[in-house]
């Protein structure tokens, strides 16, 4: 046993620990040749990919975020220049068209009384009053009128403060009428407005206080009349996709809104983010690629056919119409059964799973 415990185990631990440190020594400085170069995480590289003109059905939306926002309210301006006199409501109130809101008090034009005229030959006129010594009534006080103020529709009082024995002009605002009622509101970019120009907007909004999608009753576009200063981007200056390319119009100044009117029966309060959906419409049996192998919009958008001889790719020229997502219609520029490339040069690949959003060719 002692020559055991003191020869023969202590040898085995040796040996164990040599073989591990030969191994350690292996890996980090006598790694295989033989293996390929690691691949650059992060980089896709599709070459030669092709894919074929099909007729397909398609329907198009346009998805875009919205922000519920209280309805611009109605300015109750003062009809008359004078005094305030009364005032028989406050901020809060809610009244209907034609309800009393406040008095004023106008002062009435001192009325001229000219005296008699006498006769030639000095006596009285022909007022009966007396002759060169009859004397002119003396001037009253003054005299007022009192006009009201009254609502010119139905709506919820705020901003008022004007005070008793205050000077109003004719024009002033004495206060807004707000409606009470909500709508949604999403910013545009140039391209959206300029795609829903002219026709009839089909919209529904996602609100977390109902359990199905609104329909945006008479969805209207408004546009922005202010300074570019006091605009706001359309999409927020570096926003991304979640492949990470940058989202289209990033950055682009918005000078127009969809607003979609809020049921009065849901509730919201403003602030509450609601996504909009707009239909764009459908077609079927139409020419359509890849979103991916288009580069451009409408009828400045390219693709590329491959080469015969595996030199550069083709330009060819195309007219945009829906599009899905995914694929998108082309209206002129290819036909059915035509072979094009199914990433355009420069063009990120969003489905090829092995990527981050970073380029394709």
């Amino acid at each position: 046993m002692t020559v055991l415990r003191r020869i023969v185990l202590p040898t085995l631990w040796l040996l164990v620990a040599a073989v591990i440190a030969a191994a350690l020594v292996k890996i980090a400085f006598f790694t295989s040749e033989e293996e390929g170069p690691t691949a650059q995480p992060g980089v896709a590289v599709i070459e030669g990919q092709v894919t074929t003109v099909e007729k397909v059905n398609l329907s198009s939306t346009l998805k875009l975020d919205g922000t519920v926002e209280p309805d611009p309210g109605t300015p109750l301006r003062a009809t008359k220049t004078g005094e305030v006199n009364k005032i028989w409501r406050k901020d809060g109130d809610v009244v209907d068209e034609g309800d009393r809101i406040l008095q004023v008090k106008v002062e009435a034009e001192p009325e001229i009384i000219e005296a008699p005229v006498p006769s030639v030959d000095g006596e009285a006129g022909a007022d009966g009053a007396g002759g060169d010594d009859a004397a002119a009534p003396a001037p009253s006080g003054p005299t007022y009128h009192y006009f009201t103020l009254r609502a010119s529709s139905s709506g919820i009082i705020s901003g008022l403060e004007v005070t008793e024995g205050q000077q109003l002009n004719t024009g002033d605002t004495v206060a807004t009428l707000s409606p009470g009622t909500y709508s949604i509101s999403a910013s545009l970019t140039p391209e959206q407005q300029l795609q829903l120009l002219e026709t009839t907007i089909e919209a529904t909004a996602e609100l977390p206080t109902s359990e199905k999608p609104i329909t945006c009753q008479d969805p209207s576009i408004s546009e922005n009349t202010e300074d570019d200063e006091d605009a706001t981007p359309a999409v927020p200056e570096g926003a991304y996709d979640e492949w990470g390319e940058p989202l289209p119009g990033a950055g682009e100044t918005s000078r127009a809104s969809l607003r979609c009117p809020v049921p009065e029966d849901v509730r919201v309060v403003p602030g509450l983010k609601a996504p909009i959906t707009i239909n764009l419409g459908s077609r079927d049996g139409v020419l359509a690629v890849p979103t991916t192998a288009v580069i451009g919009e409408g009828k400045s958008a390219t693709v590329y056919a491959p080469s015969a001889d595996g030199g550069e790719p083709t330009e060819i020229p195309v007219e945009l119409g829906l599009r899905d997502g995914e694929l998108i219609e082309v209206i002129s520029g290819l036909e059915e059964g035509q072979e094009i490339l199914e990433v355009a040069p420069g063009v990120t690949d969003p489905n090829d799973g092995g990527t981050d959003g970073v380029e394709a060719w």
